[in-house]
């Protein structure tokens, strides 16, 4: 399991790139409630989205939809641009982490507790190395 970026619900894109940015390993930010319990993910695919209307002002590339276009130029907090996330608990085979990985083309996968707060993430680099080495 790895270090992971939280943030929450009302915090502002800039604060959220910033938070990336100086941990300078996260690929996802993961946005929790005051309780600590998963809401969404931003993946770095959402945050280039954005990021490309609000540094150039336009689109570029062909996978952009209308309704996203005007859901992207009005958005200024994590629940605006967050997404879901299937997830794992800790007593969960690595087999299920793996099939979510799979199933949902993300290399890393949120860990919740029964409540769904957020403990943890597993990513593709622990299970592979543990795959690798057991003793890891």
């Amino acid at each position: 399991m790895e270090k992971i970026v939280k943030v929450c619900e009302e915090e502002e894109i800039s604060e959220i790139v910033r938070k990336i940015v100086e941990d300078r390993e996260a690929m996802v930010a993961y946005v929790t409630d005051k309780e600590g319990r998963l809401k969404g993910v931003i993946t770095p695919r959402k945050l280039l989205k954005i990021l490309e209307m609000q540094a150039l002002g336009a689109i570029s590339h062909p996978f952009y939809e209308g309704r996203e276009v005007l859901g992207l130029l009005s958005s200024k907090c994590a629940k605006d641009i967050m997404g879901t996330s299937l997830t794992v608990k800790p007593d969960d085979e690595v087999k299920k982490a793996i099939d979510v990985m799979l199933d949902q083309g993300v290399y890393e996968v949120p860990v919740v507790d029964e409540k769904g707060r957020l403990l943890a993430m597993v990513n593709y680099f622990a299970i592979i190395s543990g795959l690798i080495d057991p003793s890891n």
